[in-house]
């Protein structure tokens, strides 16, 4: 009999994983890709390491996830107080999964919740169903209003009001003579960011640099035009030598995080039934990237204290 099932294995649903391992309680975390990570995923050709989400990051000068993952070695500074994994953002993901010990269930998707003899059922759309003495949803809003439109409507309704922009994120590793003499005055409203490292194990070479462009566009484009429309933008001065483009639908929450934004996450969380806790990027009460910069530690954090409410849940059930 399992204590706790995750639903979704991306970095806020991984945390959770790892302070649940921490605590000795059973858990299963259920994720519907292949792999872990979410958006989270790293691609190296011809010396270049590229990440299909955020690859810039920044952190709290007091964050000790990194020493405790065995990661501060791996992450080199960019500027401005930001870094980048040397390996990519994937290594992350890695570090987070390698000690997890915990059931998994890759590639099922859940199709609702519901409760049964003062425990949680969940339904896999393949049929199978499990149970649990808590919940961690670690979805964006869409995936979590569908699974919980039967036990929790009124929160299923507010959480399917979130609306996302369509940003795609383009690499582009090019010969340093290539780039235009300046990429800040690049940036405007269809362009909302545009990063840049020479960090070692990130390039082949002194003599090239990566490049990851945001660029607003309709998602079903051609990943290919994409990148046209990117090199064209930038004017750069050769071919690059590679390039990749990327999209995911719920990557980037359309809001203010404003006194609004913060009311409405808490009006959802409050009318999620005991035992259940929702995490991941789309519940951040700080934005989560500013500027293409990623800001992974409310994430993580999000992940651990959840899995610290969940064992706290259990425990106060057990006593009744």
């Amino acid at each position: 009999m399992r204590d706790v099932v995750v639903i979704g294995g991306g970095l806020s649903g991984l945390a959770a994983c790892y302070q649940l391992e921490q605590s000795n309680l059973r858990y299963t975390v259920i994720e519907v890709k292949r792999r872990f990570g979410g958006g989270i995923r790293t691609i190296t050709q011809r010396g270049f390491v590229m990440d299909a989400g955020a690859f810039v990051i920044r952190l709290p000068a007091d964050d000790s996830w990194p020493a405790e993952l065995g990661l501060s070695a791996r992450l080199l500074p960019n500027g401005a107080g930001d870094s980048v994994f040397r390996d990519g953002a994937e290594s992350l993901i890695q570090a987070l999964a390698r000690p997890l010990q915990g059931g998994r269930l890759m590639r099922m998707a859940v199709s609702s919740i519901g409760r049964w003899r003062g425990r949680y059922t969940i339904c896999l759309e393949n049929g199978l169903v499990y149970d649990a003495g808590a919940l961690i949803l670690a979805l964006p809003a869409p995936y979590a209003a569908r699974i919980l439109r039967h036990l929790a409507p009124g929160a299923a309704e507010r959480l399917g009001n979130f609306r996302y922009d369509s940003i795609w994120r383009v690499s582009l590793g090019c010969h340093v003579g290539a780039l235009p003499p300046t990429l800040e005055s690049k940036r405007d409203a269809s362009h909302p960011f545009i990063l840049l490292t020479a960090a070692p194990g990130r390039v082949p070479d002194r003599r090239h640099r990566l490049l990851q462009l945001g660029l607003r566009a309709a998602p079903d484009q051609a990943p290919e035009a994409v990148i046209r429309e990117a090199v064209a933008y930038l004017g750069l001065g050769a071919a690059p030598v590679v390039a990749h483009a990327d999209h995911w639908l719920e990557a980037d929450l359309n809001s203010r995080y404003d006194v609004a934004h913060a009311q409405t996450i808490s009006a959802v969380k409050a009318l999620l039934p005991a035992g259940i806790a929702l995490i991941g990027s789309d519940y951040c009460l700080r934005a989560p990237m500013a500027k293409g910069v990623a800001r992974l530690n409310e994430r993580i954090s999000m992940g651990g204290k959840a899995a610290l409410a969940a064992e706290a849940s259990l425990k106060a059930r057990r006593r009744r």
